[in-house]
C-alpha cells in the first residue's frame, strides 16, 4: 500500500490518523455545499457510505433532529474516530455507525430517504455495484448524492469527466432525474451527482 492509500483510501495506523485529521479539517466547505443540495427534511433517514472521520455525519445529525443517520465505512480506524466524534448522537440512537463494504450494505431494502457518499466512490473496488446497493436500500422516491472533489485532477475538464462517470453509474443503477452540480473550490472544484429512485 502507498502512503496515500493508508492515509486516505484505506486509513490505518499513524498515517490513517493523520489523514483523518486532514479530512476532518479541510472538507467543511465541500460538506456544507453538499448539504445545500440535499433538500433535507427533519425526519429523514439518511445513509452515508464511506463516512471517514464522521464530520459530515455530525453535520447531518444536527439538521435532521427527528430523523436517523446511519453510516458504513470499510476502515476500522474511521469507524473508531467517527464513533468518538458522534458519541452523544450514537448514545441517543440518532446515529448508528458500522464497519462494512459499500458493495454489500448491511441494511434491508427500501429503508432510507437519502443515501450519499462524499469522496469515497472512486476508491470502491466496483463503483456500479456500490451504487446499485445504495439504490436497493433507498425508498421509492428516495434521493442519492455522490460528491467527489478529485484532488488528483489538474483541470476543470477532468472534474467534468469525473462527473460524467458518476452520472453513468447513477443511470446504470436505475436512478432517474439525474443531474450534476459543480462548486469551484481549492485545490480543485467538486462535483455532485444527484438522482431519484
Amino acid at each position: 500500500m502507498t502512503l496515500l492509500d493508508v492515509a486516505f483510501a484505506h486509513p490505518q495506523g499513524l498515517a490513517g490518523r493523520l489523514g483523518a485529521m486532514i479530512m476532518a479539517r479541510f472538507t467543511k466547505q465541500r460538506n456544507l455545499w453538499t448539504i445545500s443540495l440535499l433538500d433535507l427534511q427533519p425526519g429523514d433517514h439518511i445513509l452515508e457510505v464511506g463516512f471517514g472521520p464522521g464530520v459530515l455525519i455530525q453535520e447531518l445529525a444536527t439538521r435532521v433532529p427527528e430523523g436517523f443517520i446511519a453510516g458504513v465505512d470499510a476502515s476500522p480506524l474511521m469507524v473508531k474516530q467517527a464513533t468518538r466524534r458522534n458519541k452523544e448522537s450514537i448514545q441517543r440512537k440518532h446515529v448508528s455507525l458500522r464497519e462494512g463494504s459499500a458493495l454489500t450494505l448491511p441494511f434491508e431494502d427500501n429503508l432510507f430517504d437519502l443515501t450519499l457518499s462524499a469522496n469515497s466512490v472512486h476508491i470502491w473496488p466496483d463503483q456500479l455495484t456500490g451504487v446499485k446497493e445504495m439504490y436497493r436500500v433507498l425508498k421509492k422516491g428516495g434521493r442519492i448524492a455522490l460528491v467527489v472533489q478529485p484532488v488528483w485532477a489538474k483541470t476543470d475538464q477532468e472534474v467534468k469527466d469525473v462527473g460524467a462517470d458518476l452520472l453513468t453509474w447513477l443511470r446504470n443503477a436505475g436512478f432517474q432525474q439525474t443531474r450534476l452540480e459543480f462548486k469551484t473550490m481549492k485545490p480543485i472544484a467538486s462535483v455532485c451527482a444527484l438522482g431519484i429512485k
